[in-house]
């Protein structure tokens, strides 16, 4: 059995725009090919980084951890200016250690479809992939479509169009910026269009490439993808649960067995890819897992016992009305987001009445509608509901959330030392039982109050401890443009200094 691993603090790397150390990630796919790997490398031997060449000990056979490989992997993709991925027959070293239906390269690849603003992607001779990385190429198109070319190339050739990414990318490390990662998600949902209402995970692509599924493996993907340290964590770990779950699909009743572990992997993917910012994405984000959840639900009857009301809520319309709401703060379109908060409504309206007990969850979604269309009275009474209902629960971190969200009414309404009290209160308890998602999102409301209030000191220093924040855990989702322009600029200025130099 794999047991459970959560990454250590990693060395951070050099500050953005440093020129030392490898800028260019180049993908796991060759593994099976170090002759061909090695002849990539030497075209920039200083700028390229790769698991084996790069970092020998990032080995299983030297005592290394699949997960720590994995994790590492993904930091440098996202440190990474440039990323590079040669596909030829091989799909690539597996997660674990014996044939199992992931590899560490689909994880890679998923990451930078999914954030990678500069990915490139060669297919070299020989090119016959197994059904596997065939179906991972098809979830790709569907994520961004024209990354994944049509011809098959000659080693050659294929160097010589690296060569030429490289001599067009000035060296120096640096992370995907806020405002490129908006831009490339802005443009890749108006070429994918939306996604259909019914989308479910992975459309069916990874039927039968596997044998059924190592359910020690699963559990212990799960246990991290529950409680990782940071989102891109708990996604990549579920992630790999639920590549393992397709061997034994939620919709075919010779695989009842195995609808609880869907349950989770879903339960989790969906919280996750919430935070990471995986809006709208076709077959591989959160409404695709909702809808997922949805149907396992359908199948089991009913929610698995021990579920946090997070958990329990994804696999509800609850759940889908807040993807919907979520998908339609990104639109341009008013006609298209008017259309996605009248879905959110109905599907929320429709999940109010279908459940019995506490439906806090539900009225945290109806009020920040209403507050985002101005019935700001509403908005009120509805967070006023919630907040009673999570003191009646004794729930820290949901009276915390409840505080914050009444402080969002309060600063509309031009409250704002009521706002500051509540928001305040509010991050303190979500700090205080671990709650760093909605924490860190409570800060950022702190840091715009304070600024209201000519406290400009303080919205920065409230800001600036969001975006730091936000950074250690990966969420993604709620780092800004400007919220990430003013960090950079404080510490520039010396306003500030980045969390890795600070002692206290």
């Amino acid at each position: 059995m794999i047991v459970g691993y959560s990454p250590p603090r990693m060395a951070p790397g050099p500050p953005r725009g440093d020129a030392a150390g490898p800028d260019i990630f180049l993908s796991s796919a060759l593994d099976q090919f170090m002759d061909v790997r090695e002849r990539i490398c030497r075209l920039a031997p200083e700028r390229i980084w790769s698991s084996e060449i790069t970092r020998g000990d990032l080995d299983t056979r030297k005592g290394s951890s699949p997960f720590t490989i994995v994790d590492t992997c993904l930091e440098r993709i996202g440190q990474s200016q440039v990323f590079i991925c040669v596909l030829r027959d091989r799909y690539g070293t597996s997660v674990f250690e014996q044939g199992q239906s992931v590899s560490i390269l689909e994880t890679e690849i998923y990451r930078a479809a999914a954030r990678h603003a500069n990915a490139h992607f060669f297919l070299m001779h020989p090119f016959n992939p197994d059904p596997r990385l065939s179906g991972l190429l098809d979830i790709v198109r569907s994520l961004r479509p024209g990354l994944i070319p049509d011809r098959v190339l000659p080693e050659d050739k294929v160097r010589e169009g690296i060569r030429r990414i490289i001599d067009d990318t000035r060296p120096g490390r640096r992370t995907a910026r806020a405002l490129s990662r908006r831009q490339l998600e802005m443009r890749l949902a108006a070429v994918r269009g939306p996604p259909r209402p019914d989308v479910e995970i992975f459309d069916r692509t990874f039927r039968g490439v596997a044998e059924k599924p190592d359910l020690d493996h699963v559990s212990a993907l799960l246990a991290d993808a529950r409680s990782g340290p940071s989102i891109e964590c708990r996604l990549t770990r579920a992630w790999v649960a639920l590549r393992e779950l397709c061997a034994a699909p939620y919709d075919d009743t010779a695989f009842a067995e195995y609808l609880p572990y869907w349950d989770r992997a879903l339960s989790a993917w969906t919280s996750a890819a919430a935070w990471y910012g995986l809006h709208g994405h076709l077959h591989a984000g959160r409404l695709a897992g909702v809808n997922s959840l949805l149907r396992v639900r359908e199948r089991m009857g009913a929610a698995p016992a021990g579920q946090s009301p997070d958990e329990f809520i994804q696999g509800t319309l609850g759940g889908r009305a807040s993807e919907y709401y979520s998908m339609a703060k990104l639109v341009s379109s008013r006609g298209q987001r008017e259309e996605y908060l009248a879905r959110a409504l109905a599907n929320l309206t429709k999940a109010i009445k279908a459940v019995s007990g506490d439906v806090s969850g539900y009225l945290a979604i109806r009020g920040h509608i209403e507050a985002d269309q101005g019935r700001l009275a509403q908005a009120q009474a509805t967070f006023e509901e919630m907040h009673r209902l999570r003191v009646a629960r004794g729930d820290t971190g949901g009276i915390g959330e409840a505080l914050a969200d009444l402080g969002l009414v309060h600063l509309k309404l031009g409250h704002t030392r009521a706002a500051l009290l509540l928001f305040s209160e509010g991050t303190e308890r979500l700090e205080e039982a671990g709650n760093f998602t909605f924490a860190l999102r409570a800060r950022k409301r702190l840091a715009l109050a304070y600024l209201r209030s000519a406290r400009p000191y303080r919205a920065l220093r409230e800001l600036c401890t969001a975006y730091d924040k936000a950074q250690e855990h990966k969420v993604l989702g709620q780092i800004t443009p400007l919220m990430e322009t003013i960090h950079d600029w404080s510490c520039r200025l010396g306003l500030w200094s980045r969390r890795k130099d600070r002692q206290d």
